[in-house]
């Protein structure tokens, strides 16, 4: 049965709490986005990136939230509302049920942005049955999907296979450009009440893997958002400044917080949050 592959796919994750099991039905349900948007050649054109690019083919053990994709070109009238419709009617093959809420971006118009929504108590159904009365009948699951209409100079791709529901090839970023990417975002993302921690637990997975970084795709991208002029130019040495300068700022008791739901008790990378060691692991930074 459909419902009993789901379930034996959730079972792989061995979750012991319900925390457990919305993370490993959140993630079988992002791979099978990812596995229809492949098989309707979506990656013909786009590029997937970001903190599950890094969760499902390198191995970052905490789980994410978002998957998110960027164009390799632009494309005027790229419709991937259209893909999404496809997703959904993929998914009721697999006997699962979901609504897809476009979301309008104000500010950029260069992103679209929807939620993929499950109702929970439905899939706990056919799944953790026991648990089914612990869940709020109209308490949702949802998988945030990006894009954006144009991906930065410089960013070099590969092709990843994904395995499951069914072989299928995924174009994503090699990890260079990825951990540019996250340095991107750690230094030019502004936090209003609640500093996105996830962004320095990706960083010191980059720096346990000893992964260079991707100066150019770096450059262009802090030039696309401002943070650079455009006749700056980034070196190492600035890159390592600029980053001692927000490590500083950075409360990462507070960090900690936003990762906790993610990841297991006792995480390694975790334990690692503190100021000094942040703004110590400045100095293992490469650049490519």
């Amino acid at each position: 049965m459909i419902n009993e592959a789901f379930l034996t796919q959730i079972r792989k994750y061995n979750p012991t709490s319900i925390l457990e099991i919305k993370n490993a039905m959140k993630e079988v349900l992002q791979e099978l986005v990812l596995a229809s948007l492949a098989k309707n050649d979506f990656f013909n054109y786009a590029i997937f990136y970001g903190e599950t690019s890094l969760r499902i083919f390198r191995n970052l053990s905490r789980f994410s939230e978002e998957l998110d994709f960027t164009l390799e070109k632009n494309i005027k009238d790229f419709d991937f509302n259209n893909y999404l419709l496809n997703v959904k009617e993929d998914l009721k093959s697999f006997d699962l049920n979901c609504e897809i809420n476009f979301k309008e971006n104000k500010n950029n118009t260069s992103v679209k942005s929807c939620f993929i929504t499950f109702n929970l108590k439905e899939l706990f159904n056919i799944t953790y049955l026991e648990y089914t009365n612990k869940i709020i009948s109209n308490e949702l699951l949802s998988i945030k999907c990006e894009i954006e209409n144009k991906t930065f100079d410089g960013g070099e791709v590969e092709t990843k296979l994904l395995t499951t529901p069914f072989f299928c090839a995924i174009k994503t970023f090699k990890m260079e450009t990825l951990f540019a990417s996250k340095l991107l975002a750690v230094l030019n993302r502004k936090w209003q009440t609640r500093i996105k921690g996830r962004d320095f637990y990706d960083y010191l997975f980059y720096i346990s893997n000893n992964t260079k970084v991707n100066m150019f795709f770096l450059e262009n991208g802090l030039k696309t958002f401002g943070y650079l002029s455009s006749d700056d130019k980034l070196t190492l040495n600035r890159l390592k400044q600029e980053l001692k300068e927000k490590f500083l700022t950075i409360n990462f008791d507070e960090a900690k917080k936003d990762v906790d739901s993610f990841i297991s008790k006792d995480d390694i990378l975790i334990k690692a949050f503190n100021k000094d060691i942040f703004i110590a692991s400045i100095d293992l930074i490469k650049a490519e």
